[in-house]
């Protein structure tokens, strides 16, 4: 864990995108894991094919379950990522303003 405060926000955006990544990898992974299942149960007995069928709409389950936390974590980071862009870009109007006032000469 970091001592510093503050956030970069491309470093942010990045975040995000691994994020969207994150649930575009996972939702593709999802025929090829349909395909071994199906492979599985015409290679075992039926007594297991009910076992591989549970599994499987579990499986698909908590795969749609993880893309969409994935799509709702890298909306959540934009999110944030432009309000503190915005907050910092209004806290940076009012120290010029500040600034200003005390007529000191400071490079921005």
């Amino acid at each position: 864990m970091s001592d510093a405060v503050g956030v970069n926000p491309i470093e942010a955006m990045s975040e995000a995108e691994q994020a969207e990544e994150l649930a575009v990898r996972t939702i593709s992974a999802a025929p090829e894991l349909e395909g071994i299942i199906e492979d599985l149960e015409s290679a075992v007995s039926s007594f297991v094919v009910p076992g591989l069928t549970s599994f499987n709409i579990k499986m698909f389950d908590n795969i749609s379950q993880l893309a969409q936390n994935s799509v709702n974590l890298a909306e959540d980071i934009q999110s944030a990522d432009l309000e503190i862009v915005a907050s910092d870009h209004d806290s940076a109007d009012e120290f010029r303003e500040g600034v200003e006032l005390l007529d000191l000469t400071i490079n921005f």
